[in-house]
């Protein structure tokens, strides 16, 4: 069964990983900074909630973000992903 990159990574890292990231993990994790981070989270591409102070964002939410973009790229090159 072939698996995409992200899912190959989700599945390394499932069982240690968080279920949710802070801003600041997913800044790092998507080399991108804050600003574009609440771009995304405001436009609905990255759910999250707050916990306390706290802006939680799920990591199933990343991992889907990073899939689209990787389907829109290959898209663009006229490649199916």
């Amino acid at each position: 069964m072939a698996t995409t990159p992200t899912e190959a990574m989700s599945l390394k890292g499932r069982e240690q990983r968080p279920i949710v990231a802070s801003v600041n993990e997913t800044m790092t994790m998507l080399k991108i900074g804050r600003e574009k981070i609440y771009q995304l989270l405001n436009s609905g591409e990255l759910e999250s909630y707050r916990e306390g102070g706290a802006r939680k964002i799920l990591w199933r939410s990343i991992e889907a973000y990073v899939e689209r973009r990787l389907k829109q790229e290959a898209e663009r090159r006229g490649r199916a992903a």
